[in-house]
């Protein structure tokens, strides 16, 4: 007895978390139901869109709160609180039947809104290209910032009627990146808003983006309000793996890691990128960069070519191929791991952007062990009462 007592107290004790889930009319951010949902999972990707997979329950408790009207694709946004923390906000897009009772949603983060605006009207930082010169969004002329082209961009967007779904971009205005670009999206070609943010960010001296919700604070006795905030980070974001402090290992006592996929693939490397981007024909805009000294080392051609439609500026097309290149440098190195959400480092102790130490204790398909510092630009968490097992996605750093 006294045995089991001690094995007892010496089990590790799981936190019972939280969740709930708030639906909202997508433009007014009223709630329209506080719905349980079932079979939760949801990510965050560093300058990319998270998604969410879930079912509702169609029963006699949720009856009354009208789940068909308060689940409305695309009109309709999702907030996921943790414990009172909100991690996970979006807009919701498809809704099937799953059963008999049940049907399934898929939800993207609210930056997915951007994948449905298009730019109609020829906007650029040129003002002889355009024919109103004044500036966004009056007229047609772009901030020259890499960052005031993301706010002219959403701003453009916004002040269209129905345009604006609550998204603050007071978060990119002053100060600026002090990076200049030269930018021109035409209108007859119908450029996509989200397109363009990302090659925008993806370039030489680029920058990461993304929409942070949460809850404001509770002041003056006003109780705490959801909010929706376009950032940028320059030159990245997220911290260092010294500034963080974040290992995560795989073995011994403590252990963080629950499985690993640490993979090496050389199918995705290249040594020489081509970028294209506007223009036809012999006039098309292109750059070609190489990774000369891989090249050297005795490493062979491997091309890629990527194309970027909308960028009209040369040394822009040579900065995407050069980030291109570099990625595809890191190629080889793209881990997974599985981690307890709940062991040191905690779920919500990091975020996509941090870099972190990983450490795999040796074992028999890695008799030496391996260890190395790595960026987290992905997360995915399965929504769970008791034990959460998180996904991390990694790159080279």
């Amino acid at each position: 007895m006294a045995f089991a007592s001690l094995l007892a107290a010496s089990a590790p004790v799981t936190p019972d978390h939280t969740y709930t889930y708030l639906f909202c009319d997508l433009m007014t951010d009223t709630v329209l139901a506080e719905l349980p949902l079932a079979d939760v999972s949801y990510s965050t990707e560093l300058n990319g869109i998270g998604t969410l997979r879930a079912t509702i329950p169609y029963t006699d408790e949720t009856a009354p709160l009208d789940p068909e009207t308060a689940s409305q694709p695309g009109r309709t946004a999702l907030y996921v609180d943790r414990d009172g923390v909100i991690v996970w906000a979006g807009i919701i897009w498809t809704r099937q039947p799953s059963g008999k009772y049940s049907k399934e949603i898929q939800a993207a983060e609210f930056m997915s809104y951007y994948q449905h605006r298009y730019v109609k009207t020829t906007l650029s930082t040129d003002s002889s290209a355009v024919l109103n010169p004044s500036l966004v969004p009056a007229g047609q002329v772009l901030y020259a910032d890499q960052k005031y082209i993301m706010w002219s961009l959403m701003t453009y967007a916004h002040v269209q009627a129905g345009g604006n779904p609550g998204i603050s971009v007071d978060g990119l205005t002053a100060p600026p990146h002090g990076i200049t670009r030269q930018a021109t999206y035409y209108g007859f070609e119908r450029p996509e808003i989200y397109k363009a943010i990302s090659e925008l960010a993806a370039a030489d001296d680029g920058f990461d983006f993304g929409i942070d919700v949460g809850w404001t604070a509770t002041t003056n006795n006003n109780p705490p309000k959801r909010y929706r905030r376009a950032r940028t980070w320059y030159p990245r974001r997220g911290r260092t793996a010294d500034e963080s402090g974040l290992v995560f290992v795989k073995g011994g006592q403590g252990a963080s890691i629950l499985s690993y996929d640490w993979p090496e693939d050389g199918t995705a490397s290249a040594t020489e990128v081509s970028s294209l981007g506007a223009g036809t024909g012999e006039a098309k805009l292109s750059a070609v960069v190489q990774d000369t000294d891989r090249l050297a080392s005795g490493w062979p051609l491997l091309e890629a070519v990527t194309s970027y439609d909308a960028v009209v500026d040369q040394a822009q097309l040579t900065g995407l191929a050069n980030s291109e290149l570099a990625a595809r440098e890191q190629a080889q190195v793209q881990p997974t791991f599985e981690v307890s959400a709940d062991t040191d480092p905690a779920f919500g102790s990091y975020s996509v952007g941090d870099e972190a130490l990983f450490i795999i204790d040796p074992e028999p398909i890695c008799p030496a062990g391996r260890s190395g510092v790595l960026r987290i630009v992905g997360i995915e968490n399965t929504a769970a009462a008791g034990p959460e097992r998180v996904r991390l996605t990694c790159v080279g750093v």
